[in-house]
């Protein structure tokens, strides 16, 4: 059997309300050459006999959960493209979004990663009128970190030679969130970036992730890109500001769960880091008024 051009990577966990639709977006690309790779992650809720129901349109792979970050290393490891596209299990792409974005891969070989604009969609899959650019320059971490560029992961086709490169995505992220935020830095350090100006990605506002696991991958985020990029005085002023307004948010969010002193604490920490390295007045009278309702 001959290798496909592109293989689109799928990481699946419970979404039997919108996997059906999510493939045959897929399905439906006017691109003919390329293969799906579903790797579920433990589904509970049927999503798996959903998606083996599409035959030898779709490979299947069941695994233990273990994680998004772990379950799209997987299927990329399991792909035979030269390509990878990644798509989220509740996301949908125009017709023609293959197309135009392998055309972009084959003339210009130094280009590592091609990305498109993104329109938001809701759990219904309804137009919100929002469309986000994928180059957004104005965004600092974008600028700073990421070429200008804000990669949504089912906007994007990476060449599989550059993800093997970089490692694929770290797996101490171990839930859904800034997993490909630590990619996008290191793909942007070591390959060019492009976008392509039209929405061809439909991302679906669906799952709202719990403030203990948003929280925790930021530090996470925060301390891999200050070990990688630190000794640069603009990202490590940058990080620094960062982790002092989520010491802020920590310490609300301690706060909250009645713990009284830790939540005090970390916003005291969060109030010296802002008025030292941080040097960010605004983190600084968020911690300070939130120390002072605390009481």
């Amino acid at each position: 059997m001959a290798e496909p051009i592109v293989s689109v990577v799928i990481p699946l966990y419970n979404a039997r309300d919108v996997i059906r639709d999510t493939v045959q977006s897929v399905l439906a690309q006017t691109y003919r050459d390329y293969e799906i790779v579903v790797i579920d992650d433990g589904s509970t809720d049927g999503s798996g006999e959903l998606v083996s129901a599409f035959g030898e349109r779709v490979r299947y792979i069941l695994q233990p959960n273990g994680g998004v970050a772990q379950a799209r290393n997987r299927g990329i490891t399991a792909s035979r493209g030269r390509y990878i596209a990644l798509m989220d299990h509740d996301d949908l792409w125009e017709p023609e979004k293959l197309a135009k974005q392998v055309a972009v891969l084959e003339q210009q070989p130094a280009v590592g990663m091609v990305v498109t604009d993104v329109a938001h969609i809701d759990r219904a899959g309804r137009s919100m009128n929002e469309i986000g650019p994928a180059s957004q320059p104005q965004q600092e971490f974008a600028r700073l970190f990421v070429q200008g560029f804000v990669p949504t992961p089912s906007a994007t086709l990476i060449r599989k030679a550059v993800l093997e490169a970089v490692g694929g995505f770290d797996e101490q992220f171990n839930s859904a969130g800034m997993d490909d935020h630590e990619l996008w830095t290191r793909l942007a350090a070591t390959t060019t970036i492009v976008g392509i100006a039209e929405p061809l990605t439909y991302h679906r506002n669906r799952e709202t992730k719990p403030a203990d696991i948003a929280l925790g991958h930021r530090p996470l985020l925060i301390n891999k890109l200050m070990a990688r990029f630190g000794e640069d005085p603009a990202k490590r002023l940058y990080l620094q500001r960062e982790m002092a307004f989520y010491l802020a948010d920590q310490g609300k969010y301690l706060l909250k769960r009645g713990q009284r002193c830790e939540g005090r604490s970390v916003l005291l920490q969060g109030l010296r880091l802002s008025l030292g390295e941080g040097k960010s007045v605004k983190a600084a009278w968020r911690c300070l008024s939130r120390l002072m309702r605390s009481g």
